[in-house]
């Protein structure tokens, strides 16, 4: 022991008190503080030290290290003394030295939680004896105090790290923390009852299985960071970043993961609940046969022993059969000694549900005749080993993860900083401790504003205004790290609360900030790929604009080089004529390096890639057996089709030199680049449609204008000769009358047909321009002008609404359907064929009745109008030629006036179709919507008709 110890003696003898004082401080080490008054005492302890931790630099004395007290003193005694230590000091070491020695005071004092009980004597070597005792008792008070702060501070790192922390042997999971139950949905006893692979999307667990496998084995170049799928207990899959090493955990192999998930999203931290639970001490008297004398009440806390059924047991029959002869050994040992002679001994003791209990002893032989064996202060120390494996692993886990890890102290230094950040800065870490958050900046982590901003969040944390903050933060590493984000949470110590006094409530745990733990997070490739992928999207836009095959090709060739950081890139599409991929776009690096710009079909690794459908990554190219040339200088390549059309290659000449992150860009490029591509031949395809069509249109016009000047002239002749014929043979009989009839009722057909033909012309071409046109107006003007001279009645609602639509067509339109409407729905004879209107194979036909058709005009509720008729309407199986043109049963018509309904609606961007009223007659239901297909293919159709 190099600290010194601190001593209270209390003892109302002051020649005493002062005589032990010379004694003690002559061996060393100790530094002794006397008080003759017992009622002192407590006002004494909590002016030298309120929280008893000790505080050099504090301004204040040392905390004391143990209390020294006598028994008899005035109105008092020492155990009472004792009792109300503990009240406030529950762990201080107490040494009740007395001269009154006696089995029932020893009792008594160890029932009230006493250290050690020394009689005094006379001789010299009692001072010897309680110098010893001292020292043990506050060594083993120290170590105890040392083990709960180190507990404390590395579950801290371990529990309050923003990434999830597991470790796993074979396929089970051994140690999992905090943030790997909230990542997944699972209870820790519910992950330790599933195997790793469990989690894992089946998708990914082939792949990672591989890479577990490979690190197992001892194989170099495994990749340690991987990002795959995990399944949490809600069936959501989450895309996550992993980061795994070998490790020994517990004395065996094991391996060592951290995982974040990829979204930025936090949890809210929990705190960590205690685990060290207090002890106290176990008093037994052996006699030098080995049996039990006497054993303390504590026996039943520690062991589930009653005290009296323990007296008259062997001490053996406690003891574990592997620590057996040790112990005996020691006893023997104590047998056969003076009686200042101490031996401490660590071992396993019985417990009553059958259980091993840790004891640590010391022993001592004691003559005097209430005695008259061997005294054994024992302390359940199983907590405490526990708490020294857990060290041990929690400081395993903070020195491997991939993390850099610091404990800033309440005096705003370095107290702690892990192997991950000496390996960052090349700093030992000795040459870190101690100093302020400014040697970060000197080691490269943090820059000027970096120190400002984190020191700022550690005053408001260590002030208790913030329980957790995060930046992040630009870095200059050796290591070649660039982006960093610090977490800082506050570093708890849990204790219990020092008592007021004897009215004082019972103890509670209360939380003391030591300090703040600050976790430094490597996101220098996440930047990466924010900032790659944020640039892609430009190179979208750009794709957007492409208008060719060679502008898709160049963009994500510049993409892939400049953006993605491959420095050999290209782009190859498969060309028909010869029947290969041709490259279109390369990078200048791979033009110097690539030789062949032509890869005929079936050869290379592009042409596999292209077949299959499935993007390839490639560790060493010159290992594929596909390689068009096994000589290349390319190592690592990445290769994606882009659709169905090429491939996108990408590599370096690093062999496995491609990350997951990158790899999945190149894959959304390709997959952009596909999409582009598609585009671009949608419109080349749309251009030359438009090109046949205007063709078309024009070759229609051609035929229209023929048709109105070179048949109209002739036309127009015969009907001048026709009329001559008539003035001249007026006096004729009448079959020169029927023959002249017959002929204008031919030329009327000419004119009909001429008309039509025109009509189809015109309305065949798309409307460009479209106008609100009120749908009652337009009904009502076609009604007048079609069925002028006719019974027919028309039926409209109050209110029919608007249309988008050219008004004069859609006048034409309505004339249509109503001349076929009333001159073939109406069941009365009529002797004017030539102004009908055809439907189509039946033409619905006349009966020998009297009646006039009824004509109504509704909306659809999904858009558009209809015209319906209580006719005799058109059988099912002729509904599909009645628009067709020509098509007529009626040797008087022109077949082209249903054709002009269709034609009109089409160039609307319409669809027209025929069905049957609820009278039976024929309705026609025209549709503005869209819905009966695609607005500009029935333009197109309409200008082919």
């Amino acid at each position: 022991m190099t600290e010194t110890v601190r001593v209270l003696h209390v003892d109302d003898d002051s020649a005493f008190v002062e005589l032990v004082a010379t004694h003690l401080e002559r061996r060393g080490g100790f530094e002794v503080v006397t008080e003759t008054d017992p009622a002192a005492v407590l006002d004494r302890l909590a002016t030298e030290e309120g929280d008893g931790e000790g505080d050099e630099s504090g301004g204040r004395a040392a905390a004391v290290d143990c209390v020294v007290s006598d028994y008899e003193m005035g109105e008092t005694t020492g155990i009472e003394l004792l009792r109300r230590v503990r009240e406030r000091r529950e762990r201080l070491p107490f040494v009740l030295l007395t001269s009154r020695g006696s089995e029932e005071v020893a009792s008594e004092a160890i029932s009230a939680g006493v250290t050690d009980y020394i009689q005094k004597r006379a001789r010299g070597e009692q001072y010897e004896l309680l110098a010893n005792r001292i020292r043990n008792a506050v060594e083993h008070y120290r170590t105890e105090r040392r083990l709960r702060e180190s507990e404390t501070l590395y579950r801290t790192v371990v529990e309050r790290t923003h990434d999830a922390i597991y470790v796993y042997q074979g396929d089970r999971f051994r140690f999992v923390n905090r943030r790997v139950r909230e990542l997944t949905g699972y209870e820790e006893s519910e992950l330790r009852e599933k195997e790793v692979w469990d989690l894992l999307h089946p998708d990914d667990e082939a792949r990672v299985r591989r890479i577990a496998e490979r690190r197992e084995s001892g194989e170099g170049n495994v990749t340690s960071r991987y990002t795959a799928r995990i399944v949490r207990k809600d069936g959501e899959a989450v895309r996550c970043s992993f980061d795994a090493q070998r490790i020994r955990y517990e004395g065996e192999p094991a391996t060592l993961g951290t995982v974040r998930e990829m979204s930025d999203e936090e949890r809210a931290e929990e705190r960590f609940q205690a685990l060290i639970e207090r002890s106290t001490d176990l008093v037994t008297t052996v006699d030098r046969d080995g049996v039990i004398r006497y054993q303390s009440p504590s026996s039943e806390r520690i062991l589930g022993i009653d005290p009296e059924d323990a007296a008259g047991r062997e001490v053996r029959s406690f003891v574990h059969p592997e620590d057996e002869t040790r112990v005996r050994a020691t006893f023997e040992h104590l047998s056969e000694s003076a009686g200042s002679t101490v031996e401490t001994m660590r071992f396993r003791a019985r417990h009553a549900d059958g259980s091993w209990v840790w004891l640590e002893a010391v022993a001592r032989a004691d003559p005097v005749e209430s005695i008259d064996g061997i005294v054994v202060n024992s302390r359940d120390v199983t907590e405490r080993l526990e708490y020294e494996r857990r060290l041990r692993r929690y400081e395993s886990l903070v020195q491997n993860i991939r993390q850099g890890a610091c404990i800033v102290g309440t005096d705003r230094r370095l107290s702690f900083v892990n192997r991950v950040v000496e390996t960052w800065t090349d700093v030992p870490a000795e040459e870190l401790v101690g100093r302020r958050l400014s040697a970060l900046r000197d080691a490269g982590v943090l820059d000027d504003d970096g120190v400002e901003r984190v020191a700022a969040s550690v005053d408001r944390i260590l002030d208790g205004e913030r329980e957790h903050e995060r930046h992040r933060l630009p870095a200059s590493l050796p290591s070649g790290i660039e982006r960093i984000e610090v977490d800082l949470s506050p570093l708890h110590e849990e204790a219990p609360a020092e008592s007021g006094g004897a009215e004082a409530g019972p103890k509670a745990e209360v939380e003391a900030t030591r300090g703040v733990v600050v976790v430094v997070t490597d996101v220098t490739e996440q930047a990466r790929y924010q900032e790659r992928l944020s640039a892609l999207h430009s190179a979208t836009r750009e794709l957007t604009a492409a208008t060719t095959h060679d502008d898709v090709a160049r963009v994500v060739s510049d993409a892939a080089e400049n953006i993605l950081g491959y420095p050999l890139a290209g782009v190859a599409f498969y060309d028909e004529d010869r029947d290969a991929l041709v490259t279109r776009a390369l990078s200048d690096a791979a033009a110097e390096t690539v030789e062949e710009q032509v890869i005929p079909r079936g050869e290379g690794i592009a042409w596999r890639v292209l077949e299959s459908g499935e993007g390839e990554v490639l560790g060493d190219v010159s290992e594929d057996p596909d390689a068009l040339n096994p000589d290349t200088e390319i190592q690592s390549e990445v290769i994606f089709p882009i659709g169905d059309e090429g491939v996108l290659m990408a590599g370096s000449w690093e062999p496995d030199e491609l990350n997951d992150s990158r790899v999945s860009l190149t894959r959304l490029l390709a997959s952009n680049a596909g999409a582009a591509l598609e585009r671009v031949q949608r419109e080349q395809l749309l251009r030359r449609r438009e090109r046949e069509l205007e063709y078309q249109n024009e070759q229609l016009e051609q035929v229209a204008s023929v048709v109105s000047h070179d048949l109209r002239n002739p036309l127009n002749l015969a009907s001048g000769q026709t009329e001559l014929l008539r003035a001249n043979h007026a006096d004729d009989d009448g079959a020169m009358a029927e023959r002249l009839e017959r002929i204008e009722g031919a030329h009327r057909r000419m004119r009909r047909i001429i008309e039509d033909m025109l009509d189809l012309a015109r309305n065949g071409q798309p409307v460009e321009e479209l106008e609100t046109v009120l749908l009652g107006s337009v009904v009502r003007d076609a009604w007048e002008t079609a069925t002028a001279g006719s019974d027919a009645t028309l039926e409209t609602p109050d209110g029919l609404g608007t249309i988008e639509a050219h008004e004069g067509r859609a006048r034409q339109l309505f004339e249509n359907l109503f001349r076929n409407c009333v001159e073939h729905g109406s069941t009365s004879s009529r002797a004017t064929p030539d102004d009908a209107v055809e439907h189509g194979a039946t033409g619905h036909g006349t009966d020998s009745g009297d009646g006039a058709v009824a004509v109504r005009v509704g909306r659809l509720d999904d858009g558009g109008f209809f015209v319906e008729d209580d006719g005799s309407g058109i059988p099912e199986a002729d509904r599909g030629e009645v628009f067709d043109p020509g098509v007529s049963t009626n040797p008087e018509g022109t077949g082209l006036g249903l054709g002009i309904v269709r034609t009109i609606a089409h160039a609307h961007g319409w669809s027209v179709t025929v069905g049957e009223s609820e009278s039976g007659g024929a309705r026609f239901e025209v549709r503005t919507d869209g819905g009966g297909g695609d607005g500009t293919a029935n333009r197109e159709r309409s200008l082919r008709e």
